[in-house]
């Protein structure tokens, strides 16, 4: 897995869930949601599946269609899941891994948050800041 840092400032990365529970949903058919609600393309930047797997979403270069009012200087990750049973380790691994290679890209200058952060939502409805051992600030620990 690789990160490329896009020309556009980024200054913060929100984690979401997808509320689907199915294990086989994948970022095509987030795609495909998103363009049933009138949107150009999925709304995120990468989709972690149910077995780990990152795909690619939105291009990094532009700005993500997923925190209202909040999408500027931003990247957005959804991993596969409604419920907390529904994620697995190896999404996980994935978005820790991923997180890291963002993190340091952008020299420890990024925070990393939940969608719950800035909606009321419950998005993601697992323990983020435990996953990615992230300070009371959101940056990531260690």
């Amino acid at each position: 897995m690789t990160f490329k840092k896009p020309n556009r400032k980024v200054t913060r990365v929100f984690i979401h869930c997808s509320a689907a529970s199915r294990p086989s949903v994948d970022a095509e058919e987030v795609d495909l949601w998103h363009r049933q609600r009138g949107w150009s393309e999925i709304g995120y930047h990468y989709f972690i599946k149910t077995d780990g797997t990152l795909e690619m979403g939105r291009d990094l270069e532009k700005t993500p269609a997923a925190q209202r009012f909040h999408n500027l200087w931003t990247i957005a990750i959804c991993l596969n899941g409604l419920k907390v049973s529904d994620f697995t380790a190896a999404q996980f691994i994935t978005l820790q891994e991923l997180c890291f290679k963002i993190d340091m890209s952008y020299r420890h200058k990024v925070t990393f948050h939940g969608h719950r952060e800035v909606a009321a939502k419950a998005c993601p409805v697992f323990d983020y800041q435990s996953v990615l051992n992230l300070d009371k600030k959101g940056y990531l620990n260690g």
